[in-house]
């Protein structure tokens, strides 16, 4: 694309080489070129303008002025720059024009809550899965809750947020939800707009919630180490006599298997094998299914579902109806911290049984096997190439376990037989 110093006579001389095309441009205006072709020369306006879609972070755009001879030089200046008029003052020039029509970049009319769907159907984990349903309904539910008033905002008006208003809503947030569900609330908005940055990088330019964490306004969230110790065994016990027996039931399935809460509650009768005494958990967080035997705790409140269970429902545990409340849209039990912590009385959690059972195991010298019965990844090269571990080999290191649970439980309520 060559270029020269447009004149009337040095266009007139130009001449392109049989059956081909040259673009040449102006040395005095910027963007203004001529095509020369074998029969015809015409003026054309060329701008590079931004667009965060393209590699480079611009695109070309080319719109022609006419046939020189048609239109003068002059006329095609004028055209591209802009003059001056006395009635109407200075008139934009089609070079200026351009880029103002070009002003709204790539993704400027997207909305927050177009960005929070874009996140989870667009974006993989760090293994390159898609994220499960589970968890893209419980963060998307997250935001939701807690930035309903800003959905509807486009990026640009999120990237505009101000520190003050970022701060004060945390303030809201913490005061509301408590200092981990607002860190919570946050750090998955913060992903979402960093995504925004990456996709939309003219639109979004900073995190306007970076100042959460340089300003050191969140709390830093301690480990949760909540598990049953000493007599709390037996004050969990009792308390566990206050629910409904399916409830209580699914409680106990939990902490006799080590399982989340959402894997005994979720559980299938198809997935329960009581000829060969073992279960699976085809759906876990890290992926992997989990094979497990079962203890003879478990198996007897397995047997207890068997016997009261309502023809044709699918789970163990099924959602239970009372005259307050009717059955709930999953299906299934809902185990909650809360109603556990009423009806116990102790600081404990649903998860916090699932940590009594890994503690519990290692007080017995059980390290590997509890691993394998909570279905944690042995990321060792033996465990990785050389674990060919079964379900029957955790058969009695998880006798062992549930026996001392039980027993721990019921001390001094009932004599329990220790079977290892």
């Amino acid at each position: 694309m060559p270029k020269i110093k447009f004149t009337k006579s040095a266009l007139e001389k130009l001449a392109a080489p049989p059956g081909e095309r040259v673009d040449y441009f102006d040395t005095e205006t910027r963007g203004l070129g001529l095509r020369v072709g074998n029969s015809s020369k015409t003026f054309f306006v060329k701008v590079d303008i931004r667009d965060a879609a393209s590699k480079t972070g611009y695109r070309s755009v080319r719109k022609t002025l006419g046939r020189f001879g048609e239109i003068t030089l002059e006329q095609a200046r004028k055209e591209i720059q802009g003059y001056d008029d006395r009635d109407k003052g200075f008139v934009p020039g089609l070079r200026l024009e351009i880029k103002r029509g070009q002003t709204r970049m790539h993704g400027a009319d997207v909305t927050l809550a177009q960005m929070l769907e874009a996140y989870f159907l667009e974006k993989k984990t760090a293994e390159g899965n898609s994220y499960k349903p589970s968890t893209v309904r419980g963060y998307t539910n997250i935001v939701t809750r807690h930035f309903e008033t800003w959905l509807s905002l486009p990026l640009t008006e999120i990237g505009k947020l101000t520190p003050e208003v970022v701060i004060d809503r945390y303030r809201q947030a913490e005061i509301g939800h408590g200092p981990y569900g607002a860190r919570n609330a946050f750090v998955m908005l913060a992903a979402i707009i960093n995504y925004a940055r990456v996709k939309y990088p003219g639109v979004v330019a900073t995190n306007p919630l970076a100042v959460l964490r340089f300003g050191k306004h969140m709390k830093k969230i301690q480990t949760r180490t909540e598990r049953l110790e000493g007599k709390e065994f037996q004050v969990f016990y009792q308390g566990l006599q206050k629910f409904n027996e399916n409830i209580r039931d699914c409680y106990l399935f939990c902490l006799y298997q080590g399982l989340r809460s959402q894997e005994a509650a979720t559980l299938r009768w198809e997935y329960v094998n009581l000829d060969r005494l073992t279960l699976t958990i085809p759906d876990t967080k890290n992926r992997r299914p989990l094979y497990a035997p079962l203890c003879r705790q478990s198996l007897e409140i397995l047997e207890r579902r068997l016997a009261q269970r309502e023809e044709g429902c699918p789970f163990v545990f099924p959602a239970v109806k009372t005259v307050r409340y009717s059955t709930n849209k999953t299906g299934h039990v809902r185990l909650m911290a809360t109603a556990l912590k009423l009806n116990t009385g102790l600081n404990i959690t649903v998860h916090g049984l699932r940590r009594t059972f890994i503690t519990t195991a290692r007080r017995l010298k059980i390290f590997e096997d509890a691993d394998r019965l909570t279905n944690h990844v042995d990321s060792t090269v033996s465990g990785r190439h050389y674990d060919a571990t079964d379900v029957e080999d955790l058969r009695r290191p998880l006798q062992t376990i549930a026996s001392e649970l039980e027993r721990l439980m019921k001390e001094g309520a009932a004599k329990v037989l220790r079977l290892h």
